[in-house]
């Protein structure tokens, strides 16, 4: 069937949400992570110190600059645990909305009914459930942690404080984003209850999840970086900003709640020549940060979210045909985890 334009105001409202990730100091009462500001000398080592046109620079250049005592002195943040300590905890909460049964906004009803006619049809075929269990995996294997995942003793605790549901257990390193049967089987209610609040079976779903990791005595912990503008990077300006977050009289360590989105919505391996084993972060277009390229484009299958919006029918009849959640197109699932993801997904504006 023809592919359909996309309307000039289309957006979804995110399902997955989570708080900003707080650090601190592990089994003492509210003890902080503190952000120190420390000033280093940087070695400097990259190739134009050395190469011009893949040549070597003149020698007496290169030992001016290799060796100004002042040359490279940064203003950097670090985050460490005490030198008393050898674990550190990490606390967010999760929770999970119904937003992408229906677009918050959008100007052609025809569109609309067919993106909800979609959604139906995948609730029905048990499509969320799917999508629940590769979430519920990344709580599970601890990808929230990122560089702070690498430790002894990993042990995570989940409590659903208005569902009665409470887990603790040890890290499972899982490279695919789907769990194991015994897994599946053992976390059924939170599977459960997840894909009812992305179905609209239950009005939300609440997780309050802390991890405690053993990294050794003083050990560096990993918060968010800032971003800082090039242009403010003058004189004793920091070339190294961590996040913190005030709670009462303290200022935490922190991560950015976008980056624990980022490890939560890390489900993809439906992508053309995925790897079963290395998922990506759901995204209209996937980028695969590691080989530094975009893995869904239109000239690629038409893999790209924008190319399967402009084919609702052939999407619709795809989620129709399938007899159970399991038999529904990679593409579709992917397609409704973009739509939990959220966004602006507008086309072109009509021409008068």
């Amino acid at each position: 069937m023809a592919s359909v334009q996309i309307p000039p105001l289309l957006n979804y409202t995110r399902s997955i949400i989570p708080s900003e990730g707080t650090f601190w100091v592990s089994n003492e009462a509210n003890r902080p992570l503190l952000i120190q500001d420390k000033t280093v000398l940087g070695t400097i080592a990259n190739y134009s110190s050395v190469y011009k046109k893949d040549k070597q620079r003149d020698e007496e250049a290169i030992n001016k600059e290799m060796m100004a005592g002042a040359n490279n002195i940064q203003r950097v943040d670090s985050c460490h645990l005490p030198a008393d300590a050898d674990t550190f905890e990490f606390r967010f909460t999760l929770k999970f909305l119904d937003n992408a049964k229906a677009p918050e906004a959008c100007d052609d009803p025809a569109f609309r009914e067919d993106l909800e006619d979609i959604a139906q049809a995948y609730a029905e075929k048990g499509g969320f459930t799917i999508l629940a269990e590769r979430y519920l995996a990344n709580l599970l294997n601890g990808r929230f942690l990122w560089r702070n995942r690498y430790g002894t003793q990993r042990q995570i605790t989940l409590r659903a404080p208005y569902n009665n549901l409470e887990a603790t257990f040890e890290v499972t390193d899982h490279p695919e984003p789907a769990l194991p049967q015994e897994r599946m089987d053992k976390f059924k209610p939170w599977i459960d209850h997840i894909a009812g609040a992305l179905s609209g079976e239950v009005p939300f779903f609440l997780i309050e999840v802390s991890a405690k990791v053993t990294i050794g005595l003083g050990q560096e912990v990993y918060p968010s970086q800032e971003f800082v503008d090039s242009g403010s990077r003058g004189q004793g300006k920091k070339s190294k900003t961590l996040f913190s977050v005030q709670v009462a009289d303290q200022q935490v360590a922190a991560m950015h709640s976008q980056k624990i989105g980022n490890a939560i919505r890390t489900i993809d391996n439906w992508y053309p020549d995925a790897s079963a084993d290395r998922p990506l972060a759901v995204d209209p277009f996937t980028v695969d940060k590691r080989q530094a390229r975009t893995v869904r484009l239109p000239d690629r299958e038409k893999s790209d979210f924008y190319s399967l919006l402009k084919n609702l029918f052939d999407l619709k009849e795809g989620v129709e045909r399938a007899l159970d959640a399991k038999a529904i197109p990679g593409h579709a699932h992917y397609f409704m985890a973009v739509l939990i993801r959220g966004g602006v997904f507008s086309g072109e504006k009509k021409t008068k």
